[in-house]
């Protein structure tokens, strides 16, 4: 059998590892079997050096050693573009005994019981109440329909959770804590005696929750963050915009650690820094508090239930920067400097862990990241030239997408080309900041769910757009060279259309190319050498099924492109029989086999990276485990493996899918084991 193809984005492949090749002349069923070196042929391996990117240059890609180099402007051979996953697994090594299998949940979206327990008021509880037209419903009438105040009310229900684990064979579960329900107003401090002030009541239903896992032999993997800002910290000093959010979450994970850390060996500092930062603060409104760049609705209508909001402290961005006004209309680069603190107070937490923890605890700490592995676009017809220059543009808006957040916590700093391209735009670490950010995660986590295609853009006279120069460097004119995307446009609510990076999965932003998990892989192995100690986590993956909202049944564009570049089983392409139905519990709500193919699908591509590449990658965290509230999509957009009747089961029944049927049969076929 194969052993590894070497596809076209891979940006890193072990000198020393066997694999098969494809030269440019050879026929359609030539291989060249080569080991420790790239031997004759013109392959297309993707593979990029560690040359720091510039603006005029994206990423300085080195040459693999052929003695032959194709003609750049001859057209480029598709049968070179091979994602090396159509294998027989039979004799893939299987996943170790060790490999962190299981599910993941986050607070907001599962727990409900928002103002009971003592529990004080979130960014979410605040928004979704005031401006409840910002998310979907597809009954409104029902009060809680737009936001998370009863969602799956696993604050009392947690044990049905743990009975799901069970059937899909989980050994980890990944849930967050609910900040505001242990500290109400978001400030973790002691009394005069050295008790911390916290909300009991709260702190004891997550000594429960985790308790009653490890009596189950399913291992606690805790997020702090996951989007829920105690709404106080809003309003006091504006939240992640303000310097002082740094230490207040180190605070509060401090008395997590002390509290819940004798049992609690996995921790999660923040979950997607890009979206909390960059959709909360400004595209949108799609995430609270919806911060986005039109103007606040309630400016010229005060009773408005929907659009941006003005509502947040007085602020002040650096310790030595000017206070901004309260309730002021956003500001541009509020995304800029959510993320900037957001990373300080991931560094933050990490420090305190270390220095008071991790050393009795012997536990882990990192940081969970999102983003899209990038991927050259390519027609028929394009030139071999061009087709290298968006391999490099690939890897350009990588280092945006991704890089921006997972450069500092492993090297200390934001990616050179960031800092060029964003001049005085962008926020500058101290050294001592730069010191504390680097290594400051144990393991590397990372949510995967869909891919991009990346290019450098044209003019309508086809030549290329120019990258910004030194004097042009600045936020708005940071990407104007670029375009990165999984369809080739964008309609009426960011609707993609077509051709789509794979099928069309349930939500707008979604689609199905399980390539993207392997490429990933490879991307974050070969810029973080060495850097990443304990390897990488897959803490998210999963979809939400094409349903009445979301769905492109029949994609005849997105076939018919794929065809045309040679790789047709990536459209898979399906019928309007395949579309969920809500209230139809003898379809695919419920025998679920597009999920079930998601699964199959990434979770392959996943043990080549770990089978064929190398790639230390530890575990996977499937999304999500039960049916819960999507943030902005409400509650018929459904990534759960579970199903729950929000509308018209006051139990809240937990009735388990297919797919998690099914994942617990693929732990036993794909994991060794014990």
């Amino acid at each position: 059998m194969k052993t590894l193809t070497i596809f076209t984005t891979l940006l890193a492949a072990t000198a020393a590892k066997k694999c098969i090749v494809k030269p440019t002349d050879a026929g359609e069923n030539s291989e060249i079997e080569v080991n420790g070196k790239i031997e004759d042929g013109n392959i297309d391996s993707g593979v990029e050096d560690d040359t720091p990117s510039s603006p005029s240059n994206p990423s300085n890609p080195t040459v693999p050693g052929n003695s032959t180099v194709a003609n750049p402007d001859d057209p480029i051979d598709l049968k070179t573009i091979d994602y090396g996953d159509n294998v027989d697994m039979t004799d893939v090594k299987k996943l170790p005994a060790d490999f962190k299998w299981g599910a993941a949940t986050a607070a907001y979206q599962i727990e409900g019981a928002w103002n009971e327990g003592g529990r004080g008021e979130s960014v979410w509880d605040h928004f979704t109440h005031e401006y409840s037209e910002n998310v979907e419903s597809g009954n409104r009438s029902i009060d809680f329909s737009t936001n998370g105040d009863r969602a799956c009310n696993s604050y009392e229900l947690f044990e049905e959770d743990i009975k799901m684990l069970k059937v899909m064979n989980a050994k980890y579960y990944r849930f967050s804590i609910s900040w505001s329900r242990i500290f109400p107003e978001g400030v973790a401090e002691k009394d005069e005696e050295g008790n911390w002030l916290v909300n009991e009541e709260g702190a004891q239903y997550y000594d429960n929750l985790i308790d009653i896992l490890i009596e189950n032999d399913i291992t606690p993997f805790v997020t702090l963050y996951h989007w829920d800002l105690p709404y106080a910290l809003h309003e006091k000093y504006g939240g992640w915009l303000d310097y002082r959010s740094q230490y207040d979450f180190a605070n509060y994970a401090e008395y997590c650690f002390e509290r819940y850390g004798d049992r609690v060996k996995n921790w999660i500092t923040i979950n997607e820094p890009w979206v909390n930062c960059v959709s909360g603060y400004r595209l949108g409104p799609g995430k609270a508090p919806y911060r986005c760049t039109a103007e606040p609705s309630r400016f010229t209508n005060a009773t408005a239930l929907s659009g941006c909001s003005y509502e947040i402290g007085p602020t002040k961005y650096t310790k030595d920067s000017e206070e901004l006004p309260k309730d002021r209309a956003p500001q541009k680069l509020e995304d800029v400097w959510c993320s900037h603190n957001i990373l300080l107070g991931h560094a933050q937490a990490v420090k305190v862990y270390r220095e008071k923890f991790q050393k009795e605890q012997k536990g882990l700490i990192g940081i969970t990241i999102d983003g899209e592995a990038q991927i050259p676009w390519v027609e028929p017809g394009m030139s071999n030239k061009e087709y290298e220059n968006n391999k490099k543009y690939a890897n350009l808006a990588a280092e945006f997408r991704i890089g921006w957040y997972s450069d500092p916590p492993m090297t200390g700093d934001y990616p050179a080309s960031v800092k060029e391209r964003m001049g005085k735009d962008l926020p500058e670490f101290t050294e001592e900041e730069k010191a504390m950010l680097k290594g400051s995660s144990d393991f590397l986590g990372w949510n995967t769910y869909t891919a991009h295609w990346a290019a450098q853009l044209k003019n309508e006279d086809g030549s290329y757009v120019e990258p910004p120069t030194a004097e042009e460097a600045n936020f708005d004119n940071s990407k104007k060279d670029m375009w990165d995307d999984n369809c080739k446009g964008r309609g009426d609510g960011w609707t993609c259309i077509p051709p789509t990076l794979g099928s069309q999965a349930g939500s707008s932003w979604n689609t199905k190319f399980a390539p993207t998990i392997r490429v990933g892989l490879n991307w974050f192995n070969n810029r973080y050498k060495g850097l990443i100690k304990n390897g990488i986590v897959i803490t998210e993956n999963g979809c939400a099924q094409p349903n009445y909202k979301v769905a492109r049944a029949n994609d005849e564009v997105t076939k018919k492109y794929f065809e045309s570049i040679g790789q047709p089983q990536y459209a898979d392409t399906y019928t309007e029989e395949d579309i969920e139905k809500e209230g139809d519990l003898e379809g695919p709500l419920m025998n679920d086999k597009y999920r079930i193919d998601w699964y199959d699908q990434y979770l392959k591509n996943l043990r080549l990276a770990y089978a064929v590449d190398g790639i230390d990658v530890r575990g996977y965290m499937a999304w999500s485990l039960i049916d819960n509230f999507e943030w902005e999509n409400g509650y018929e957009t459904r990534f759960g493996m579970t199903y729950i009747d929000f509308y018209n089961d006051e139990e809240l029944t937990r009735h388990p899918k297919e797919s998690l049927k099914h994942l617990g049969e693929w732990y036993k076929e794909n994991v060794e084991q014990a």
